[in-house]
């Protein structure tokens, strides 16, 4: 698959070769037959962006999310609105006309996470669907993280267990907590490297709330740990030239072997 931006050669990315792999590519081909994708380059998610964001939030959907300061601790908390909105009930229950500001909000929010670092996010391009997969039961989170790598897109408003260990965000995990279960459309590159230790999340949950792990069990929350990785882009240095461009992105377009 190539995935290309405007004035750049392509990004050119493998695929895993398994029954999740398979189910991959046959949503992302169909979504990109009947839609363009969905695609706002990470330089525009500033703080800056986020008052003004919030301002019309404020206005229209009676959010109250101007701070003086953005810490971690901030946005975790922030991100509730969304857990009990869109996460709760689904995009379906929020009227049209705001779905743009909610997706607006959202990808701000965990773009500022990353501190002043250039599109410290996840390259991201995507269908805005509640279409998917069922993940097989087979599929084996990685234990490991590397920038470049092709990862599902969390299909959810929601943090699976390793997001949650990054952030500290272990309040109200009833909410905030969802497990990868689904395949939705999108190509999404972490920009990150990460060893995942499955065991030491699994005891910090186990020490933060242990009526949450005792609900849903050990096994599955190990099981649902970790970074669902897909494949991975082969041709580094053209990644490393696309996302450390001064220039805003553009989405061109998608090229399937």
């Amino acid at each position: 698959m190539k995935l290309f931006f405007k004035d750049f050669d392509p990004m050119e990315i493998s695929i895993d070769s398994s029954r999740t792999g398979d189910l991959y590519l046959e949503i992302v081909k169909r979504h990109y037959k009947e839609q363009k994708p969905f695609f706002i380059d990470n330089l525009n998610w500033t703080v800056e962006r986020l008052i003004e964001l919030a301002k019309i939030a404020k206005k229209e959907l009676n959010w109250n999310w101007l701070r003086n300061e953005y810490t971690l601790d901030t946005t975790a908390q922030l991100h509730k609105d969304l857990e009990y909105s869109v996460g709760a009930h689904g995009f379906e229950s929020i009227p049209i006309e705001h779905h743009d500001l909610i997706y607006e909000l959202h990808h701000c929010l965990h773009s500022i996470e990353h501190g002043e670092t250039r599109r410290g996010c996840n390259l991201q391009v995507e269908w805005r669907t509640n279409d998917h997969h069922v993940l097989p039961e087979d599929f084996v989170f990685s234990q490991e993280v590397k920038v470049g790598d092709l990862i599902l897109i969390n299909p959810h408003v929601g943090h699976n267990p390793f997001q949650i260990y990054l952030e500290n965000d272990y309040t109200d995990l009833n909410s905030t907590a969802k497990f990868h279960d689904r395949i939705k459309p999108a190509v999404v590159v972490s920009s990150i490297d990460f060893q995942i230790d499955k065991q030491k999340i699994l005891n910090t949950f186990i020490d933060k709330d242990p009526e949450f792990v005792n609900k849903h069990t050990a096994e599955k929350i190990l099981y649902y740990t970790g970074s669902a990785n897909i494949g991975k882009v082969k041709n580094m240095d053209q990644y490393y030239s696309i996302v450390n461009s001064p220039e805003i992105l553009e989405f061109d377009r998608i090229e399937f072997d």
